[in-house]
């Protein structure tokens, strides 16, 4: 299983500052989950938004498109500050997913640059090391819990993903979940029911770690 990990969330407090739940990160990085960086602190804080980025920013997230025509200089001081810190927990620090998978092509430059093995978007695996397969065709299934017709439009969505995952026999199915998730009963439901489904089809899980130079 892959965690995506926020460095600061929100401003609010390093990771580093919250030793127990450092510890309970680490047990399970020892089991063989993967630790993935996800943005630096998830939000847009002191950000302008253009009109071209309104939607993504206000509707599709609550202004937590944070790589979202970031600059450069910016994008890198969070992209290394996130590994040092991962590395000071000698955690893996191969993956970076940014916040709602959103940013903009220069992006996909500056990660390799910074070592970053590999990063997503939400309908593709986007491997850095692997010349011959660069880019891996994935839909996620992802649910948005905030609000009621959110969560009603996911699983309607899910539910058509899952049935078109199933009919073409996708090799790389993905299932991402947000901690709040088990607190909605039909979501949750749909999540236990999906899993189950792709291992009775052979399906196995891994990490997106154990895809590069595969």
């Amino acid at each position: 299983m892959g965690l995506l990990i926020i460095p600061f969330y929100h401003h609010k407090k390093s990771i580093v500052e919250d030793p127990s739940f450092c510890s309970w990160i680490s047990s399970c990085a020892s089991l063989g989950d993967e630790t993935i960086v996800h943005g630096f602190y998830h939000d847009r804080m002191d950000r302008t938004d253009k009109l071209s980025e309104l939607f993504w920013t206000r509707i599709y997230t609550q202004q937590e498109a944070e790589f979202l025509g970031i600059e450069k200089k910016v994008a890198f001081r969070r992209l290394v500050e996130a590994k040092k810190m991962f590395m000071s927990l000698r955690w893996s620090t191969r993956g970076f997913i940014a916040p709602g998978w959103l940013f903009d092509a220069s992006l996909l430059e500056w990660l390799p640059e910074v070592g970053y093995a590999y990063t997503v978007a939400i309908d593709r695996i986007i491997l850095f090391e692997n010349p011959s397969t660069s880019s891996i065709f994935s839909f996620s299934h992802c649910w948005s819990n905030r609000s009621a017709w959110r969560r009603a439009a996911s699983i309607v969505w899910n539910s058509w993903l899952k049935r078109g995952n199933i009919l073409s026999k996708k090799r790389y199915v993905r299932v991402g979940l947000h901690p709040e998730d088990s607190d909605y009963p039909a979501i949750w439901k749909q999540v236990e029911k999906s899993i189950k489904d792709f291992l009775e089809l052979g399906m196995h899980p891994e990490t997106y770690g154990s895809l590069v130079k595969s």
